[in-house]
This record gives C-alpha cells, structure tokens and sequence, in this order.
C-alpha cells in the first residue's frame, strides 16, 4: 500500500484550521470575560458583526467596542458554545460556519436561550486571522424575547436599537 505524502500547501491549510478555531475561541472567550477592546481587536478595522433576523448590523472597531460594552453590561455572564466547525481556506481568505449554543447564568438558574449558528468570513492580514464578517443566524429568535429569557434579554435589546442596520 503506497502512502500519499502530505504537501506543504496542505499542512499550511491545516494550520490555517487551527489558527481560525483559535480565534474563534478568543472571540467567545472576549466577549464572554474579556474586554470590549480585546473582542473588537479580533476583527479588521472594518469589520463586520451582524443578526439579520435582528436587523442588528455592527460595522467597525468602534461600533464593535461599543456593541460590546452593551453585551458586557446587559447580559452578565452570557456563555458562547461554538461547535462542528466547517472551514474553507482560500489563500489568505477562508469562509466558515458553526453551530451556536449560548447559555445565560442567572441566579436562580442556567438558561440554555439561544440556539443558532454563525456563517464567517475571514482574512489573513499578515499576522494572523481575523473576522471580516459574522452573522449569526437564530433557529427561534421568538424564543429570546419569551418568558425570563425575554425578561433578562429586554435591556439588550434596548441597547441595540442603536445597531440598526436602517
């Protein structure tokens, strides 16, 4: 049986997949305990974060710093779970998706209230990866405006009002 090596081009693709998961982990981790700065850092300058059955649209550093700050200040201990990632590398771009789980600790309780996934879009900048556009898309967006989970979500959906895409 004659073994097929591995080309360079394969293994840089393969750490090129690791780099991205990697962010991908910074990004949950910042927006989670982070800072608002070190989250937006994981974008470009222009990038783009965006809800579209929210109509939320976040476009550059400083609207992502501030869009975090809002996370970090209405939903407190808010956990992102992110699983079964596909990525495609293209040189230095790459697209990818994967499933979104997220979790909200409150008091009496641990919400599982969102469930959903994420479809990206990255580049290479010479450094490392970053984010040039994530959309989120929620399976039951009705289900973060039910019951507690509603309750809790109320004065993040009131900061994002300035988050419009219009």
């Amino acid at each position: 049986m004659k073994l097929m090596s591995r080309t360079p081009e394969y293994l840089q693709t393969a750490a090129d997949r690791s780099m991205i998961q990697d962010l991908l982990a910074r990004y949950a981790w910042e927006i989670d305990h982070g800072t608002p700065e070190g989250w937006a850092a994981l974008f470009t300058e222009d990038g783009i974060f965006e809800a579209p059955a929210l109509g939320l649209w976040v476009q550059g550093s400083a609207a992502l710093v501030s869009f975090a700050r809002d996370v970090h200040r209405t939903l407190p201990n808010v956990h992102h779970m992110m699983s079964n990632f596909v990525i495609d590398v293209s040189g230095e771009r790459a697209r990818g998706r994967c499933e979104l789980n997220e979790f909200l600790a409150r008091p009496e309780a641990i919400y599982p209230n969102l469930q959903g996934w994420y479809e990206d879009e990255y580049v290479f900048d010479a450094e490392r990866w970053r984010i040039t556009h994530r959309r989120v898309f929620i399976a039951e967006p009705a289900s973060l405006m039910a019951g507690k989970v509603g309750e809790y979500f109320s004065s993040f959906f009131q900061a994002c009002a300035k988050y419009q895409r219009t």
